[in-house]
């Protein structure tokens, strides 16, 4: 009877003061497992999520740009929500897609950057300055304000979840329609 109640307590003693070298090798599920770092582990992640961040955003510009209301609205997920400026909520595929449909009539050129990002899981928060291009009858005008992104990886892409854009003022001078050699008139101020 002593004989197993001494090798219980050896392999207990020898686990506890000689941990197996290689048994974060063996599981490869726990941090550090693989043999890097969390903080590699996490730096990884970003790298990830950064490059499939900036890949949406060049899409989004491209369509935005092609005036296609349908590539826009494949980029986001089906519960969207988008806040313009002062307007309501739009929420859902539906609204969304009128929407889109109604700002691409009234602007031409984006340009989307980003100034803080953040990630976590399945969802990124990207938020950063925004420009537009506007028309309307009586010309165009630069418009430059924020937008704030959040996405979501439902599946294996990532999508935009919720977007709330707020332009502010101008950054160039409104240009009129019309006859060419038309002389550009001064900044004008949207509110």
């Amino acid at each position: 009877m002593r004989k197993p109640l001494f090798s219980a307590a050896a392999a207990w003693v020898a686990i506890a003061l000689f941990p197996a070298a290689g048994l974060a090798q063996r599981l490869p599920g726990t941090p550090g497992g693989d043999g890097f770092s969390a903080a590699m582990n996490r730096a990884e992640f970003f790298a990830d999520v950064m490059f499939h961040t900036d890949s949406l955003l060049k899409q989004w510009r491209t369509a935005w740009a092609a005036d296609d209301a349908e590539a826009l609205l494949d980029l986001y997920t089906e519960d969207a929500v988008i806040i313009f400026e002062q307007d309501e909520p739009v929420r859902g595929r539906v609204a969304i897609q009128a929407k889109l449909a109604s700002l691409l009539e009234e602007s031409g050129e984006a340009q989307v950057s980003i100034g803080d990002f953040d990630a976590s899981g399945r969802m990124g928060m990207i938020s950063g300055l925004l420009t537009v291009q506007m028309r309307n009858q009586t010309g165009s005008r630069t418009m430059t304000g924020i937008h704030l992104t959040v996405l979501t990886r439902p599946g294996r892409d990532w999508k935009i979840r919720s977007q709330v854009i707020r332009l502010g003022t101008d950054v160039g001078k409104a240009t009129r329609s019309g006859t060419p050699g038309d002389v550009p008139d001064g900044p004008v101020n949207r509110r």
